[in-house]
């Protein structure tokens, strides 16, 4: 399977609606991607930059977060997920229903990393 930065550019129409259909596009491509390649540390954080790049903070920080976790970097994660938590409280995302539930993958893979920092600390 081609990469979907690489399948960006290999389409007829690319470039043809401007950068923010781009973005969207690239978007749209690595979020399949990592559908199927949730491990895929590099394409997280493209997928972070394009997400920020189209002014989605919340979203950029879930990204930074799965590519931290992608790394192994459990404590990296819940940072970057704590800032998230953090954005959210101070308002400084925008409101719907795209908000709320990324505000919801947002707790639940808070609970579940933190969770698993705890069974390591357990096992030393």
């Amino acid at each position: 399977m081609i990469s979907p930065a690489a399948s960006l550019h290999s389409g007829d129409k690319a470039g043809a609606a401007g950068p923010a259909a781009d973005l969207a596009r690239l978007a749209q491509r690595l979020q399949l991607w990592l559908a199927d390649h949730p491990r895929d540390a590099q394409a997280w954080q493209l997928l972070a930059g394009a997400y920020a790049l189209q002014n989605q903070g919340l979203r950029a920080l879930r990204a930074e977060a799965e590519a931290r976790l992608a790394q192994l970097d459990l404590a990296g994660a819940l940072d970057r997920l704590k800032a998230a938590q953090s954005r959210l409280r101070q308002g400084h995302s925008g409101a719907g229903s795209a908000e709320y539930i990324e505000a919801s993958i947002i707790d639940t893979r808070y609970r579940q990393i933190e969770s698993r920092l705890k069974e390591q600390a357990q096992q030393r």
